[in-house]
């Protein structure tokens, strides 16, 4: 039996980057696999998931890319309720939202390719909910289906009757935004006209934690990393404790460079991330099972289209509203007109990076950091990360 190159030795834990098995083992068990000599009395559960298969990563990606869930994304609206300083849509915001013509296509495009799996809509924007009667539209249209849906929402319109209007028709989740505390939030998550906006979502974050999944999305940059303890220990005091969270490193962007100067450095994500986890446990925040897995880019996943107002289709979100990026248009018939074949984008793992053991948790990295960057590699972050592996373990 020939052991994964995909496996991790972390103190007296091996695991898997590939599979997402992991095992805790005695020291003279560990010895023994770090020289490649498997103990007899665990060489079915190495064979299961820690041994070398043939093709392994390429069939991990034919997996991927066979995905047994249609997740499609439609940005109702470019318009929005707030003023964000560092909204990447900014530039290309229009006042305009989705046509009866695009929620037909779209409509239809879920039922040509659907083939009986489970479909799993995520709204986005600007703000979603500013159109909230197309997603009971479009809900009901799809409803014989296994269908259910995600909003990608500022949160300040997601009270609890609002959810109990969407749950019946099928949310399930929703990714909501604080930056910081209060003082901090509200100079980067405004309304438009200036008001801040952190004590609605506090609010309306208490009402619906108990009615949907909601992940809680903190971006992270120099100019608020140490208020974090502060925004964790204010949702231990206000019971805010049935989310799941999302610490998102602010990186380079291709569209909003003024504000993108106070990114945190790649060498120092893993020691921000790991901190930020330490800290998270502390108030009583789980580490959710796949913080390790940034997994394969969505703008691979080429039939889980990102449709906007106007039927154009972008590689993923990151894109959405830049003219330079549509790659097709869908048709009111569900077709898919293709424009810019050169953003239809096939997997390609870099010969550096496929003797590397982190290459399943992120794929080779995200397309579009690899666009501005050059390449998009994690590893030194990575090897800090998987050590929390601990934690999820118990």
């Amino acid at each position: 039996m020939t052991l994964s190159k995909f496996n991790l030795f972390i103190d007296n834990i091996l695991f898997n980057t590939l599979t997402g098995y992991a095992i805790r083992l005695d020291s003279w068990e560990i010895e023994k696999l770090r020289k490649g000599v498997v103990p007899e009395h665990l060489k079915d559960i190495i064979e299961e998931g820690f041994s070398a298969i043939d093709e392994e990563l390429d069939e991990e990606i034919e997996n991927f890319l066979r995905k047994p869930i249609m997740e499609p994304t439609l940005v109702l609206t470019y318009n929005c309720n707030f003023d964000c300083i560092y909204c990447f849509q900014k530039g290309f915001r229009k006042n305009v939202s989705v046509s009866d013509k695009v929620i037909r296509g779209f409509v239809n495009y879920i039922r040509k390719n659907e083939r009986g799996r489970k479909v799993r809509v995520t709204y986005f924007g600007g703000e979603p909910l500013l159109q909230l009667r197309k997603i009971e539209e479009i809900s009901r249209e799809l409803s014989d289906l296994k269908y259910s849906f995600s909003v990608v929402t500022n949160g300040s319109l997601l009270t609890r009757k609002i959810a109990e209007r969407l749950i019946p028709l099928g949310l399930t989740h929703a990714q909501i935004t604080l930056d910081g505390p209060k003082e901090v939030h509200d100079k980067r998550r405004f309304f438009i006209g200036g008001k801040g906006s952190f004590d609605v979502i506090m609010k309306n974050l208490k009402e619906v934690q108990d009615m949907v999944k909601v992940v809680l999305r903190i971006n992270i940059d120099v100019k608020n990393l140490n208020e974090i303890e502060e925004l964790l220990d204010e949702l231990k005091r206000e019971g805010i404790n049935k989310v799941r969270l999302d610490p998102h490193l602010v990186h380079s962007n291709m569209f909003r460079n003024e504000w993108w100067d106070f990114t945190i450095s790649s060498k120092a994500e893993g020691e921000v991330l790991v901190k930020f986890w330490e800290i998270a446990r502390k108030y009583g925040f789980e580490v959710p099972e796949d913080v390790f897995r940034l997994g394969l880019c969505v703008a691979y996943s080429n039939e889980d289209i990102v449709v906007d107002p106007e039927g154009n289709i972008y590689p993923c979100w990151a894109f959405t509203g830049n003219p330079l990026y549509v790659k097709g248009k869908l048709e009111e018939d569900g077709s898919v007109k293709v424009t810019n074949k050169s953003l239809w984008w096939k997997v390609k793992i870099e010969n550096k990076c496929k003797s590397c053991p982190f290459l399943p948790l992120c794929m080779g990295g995200c397309k579009f950091l690899a666009t501005i960057n050059g390449d998009d590699c994690k590893r030194e972050a990575y090897e800090k990360i998987v050590r929390l592996i601990r934690w999820v373990m118990g």
